[in-house]
């Protein structure tokens, strides 16, 4: 028997029944008890010791006060709270299902009528939180609840306890959970308001319709990155039966910027055209394989804190789609410039492929502790996505640029094994408070046919590219 199940049985048993652990997650273990009162099954959630003396009770009875006090049809109640023995918990009731998390596991992927339902239900429950002022910020298949052909939203309140206690957390280096449902404002620690929960319901949604999230990787960091900086995949591209309106909801929703997303979730549902509280009613068969690279990683709140570099001058990391951006046009500007003095001076050397067939090889990171992979990595996967789109140019995807990351091959012989007439290779490195990105063009010899350097530091980065690509 675990210290918290004793603990709890001795300080509550005088309410509840403490019987079982049902699960633990990041910042919270769910046991099983019976009200002694009401006689019925609840779940009772305990705060992990170290998250629940970062959060203190007050914080914490404020912002149960304010969860407590949404009564919707699609969230999940609160009965009771309080602190046990030193452990804050919440009373909720037990709900004889699954997560949404559980089906998924299951099935992978979800009929398109099963999907967007469960996501008006969800969208109708955020629509009705955000009236009331309340932002989820930690909306993911863990915390949708599916009973009785309905769902239900959980754990509203206790995420914005646990960023508020984020400075506290840093000394334990206890996990915050993972960002694969994460918008970029909030993986950076900016202003979180509806439309970063938006974002988060439209990457559960991609997951629903698809089989994996819009953006995965290897560690913590690399998915935050993606996530600000590599245009998402259209989802007919992997599953031809999505709905337009379907596809066009979700890319909007994820959008980087939150301007730029359904400013409500009544907004996002109207785009899907189906309001909110109604069922879809169209179906899919079609099936496809998970994504290559699904990844349980977590992230602690140091990780966290660090990304966050709030103090000015604004870090080149906060504002990675600008970067991007400005990456794409030296490129694009230093292409333009070879193809105009190729015919005259290209040496006749390499495989003569065709220059229009590019291959982004994966940027090094040059700082001195190797801390900005996710930045290099993030860059590359932008700039592949940004330059895929350029009418006439043909560029190798990820997955075929992926075997030559930290590779020493010659740059001859990557061109040849991806048949391709130009490489892009680049660098990232720390300059105070910003970053230098070094952008080089290389033919299919491995002669360097371009080069440009920049670095952000406050000034327009896209007039500072444009320069750079003249």
């Amino acid at each position: 028997m675990s210290d918290t199940l004793e603990r709890l049985q001795a300080s509550l048993a005088d309410r509840y029944r403490v019987e079982r652990e049902l699960g633990a997650g990041g910042m919270a273990t769910v046991f099983l008890a019976q009200d002694l009162k009401h006689g019925r099954e609840v779940a009772i959630k305990v705060l992990h010791p170290e998250l629940g003396a970062s959060i203190g009770s007050e914080r914490f009875d404020r912002e149960i006060r304010l969860a407590a006090k949404l009564q919707h049809p699609h969230i999940l109640g609160l009965f009771d709270s309080g602190s046990a023995d030193g452990l804050l918990y919440y009373v909720m009731p037990f709900v004889r299902g699954e997560s949404l998390r559980d089906r998924l596991d299951r099935e992978s992927q979800l009929p398109v009528e099963d999907a967007v339902h469960i996501a008006l239900e969800v969208a109708d429950a955020l629509g009705y939180a955000h009236e009331q002022g309340v932002v989820h910020r930690d909306i993911k298949p863990e915390n949708i609840l599916l009973a009785g052909g309905h769902c239900l939203v959980a754990d509203f309140g206790i995420a914005r306890a646990a960023t508020e206690a984020g400075e506290k957390l840093t000394q334990t280096g206890m996990a915050i959970g993972t960002p694969l449902y994460m918008s970029p404002e909030q993986s950076m620690g900016e202003h979180v308001g509806p439309t970063a929960d938006i974002y988060s319901l439209g990457c559960v949604l991609y997951e629903m319709l698809v089989g994996t999230p819009p953006f995965t990787g290897a560690n913590a960091r690399a998915i935050m990155a993606r996530h600000a900086m590599t245009p998402v995949s259209g989802l007919q591209e992997v599953r031809a039966s999505v709905p337009d309106e379907v596809e066009e909801a979700v890319l909007a929703a994820l959008a980087k910027v939150p301007a730029d997303r359904p400013q409500t979730a009544k907004a996002f549902c109207e785009i899907m055209g189906t309001p909110m509280g109604t069922t879809a009613t169209r179906r899919a068969n079609v099936r496809i394989t998970s994504a290559r690279h699904p990844t349980n990683a977590r992230m602690t709140v140091e990780e966290f804190e660090a990304m966050k570099a709030a103090e000015a001058p604004t870090p080149l990391w906060r504002r990675p789609w600008a970067l991007v951006a400005a990456a794409v046009l030296v490129v694009a500007g230093g292409f333009g410039a070879w193809q105009l003095t190729a015919g005259r001076s290209r040496p006749a050397v390499g495989a003569g492929l065709d220059p229009h067939n590019i291959a982004v090889l994966y940027f090094e990171d040059q700082s001195p502790d190797h801390d900005l992979g996710y930045i290099a990595e993030g860059l590359t996967e932008g700039l592949i996505s940004a330059l895929g789109s350029v009418p006439g140019l043909s560029v190798v995807s990820r997955g075929g640029v992926e075997p030559y990351q930290r590779s020493s091959i010659a740059r001859d012989s990557i061109a040849r094994a991806l048949r391709v007439g130009t490489l892009v290779m680049g660098s990232v490195e720390p300059e105070r408070d910003s970053l230098r990105v070094t952008v080089r063009i290389l033919d299919d010899g491995g002669i360097e046919l371009g080069k440009a350097t920049f670095v952000k530091s406050g000034s327009d980065l896209i007039a500072l590219s444009d320069t750079l690509s003249q």
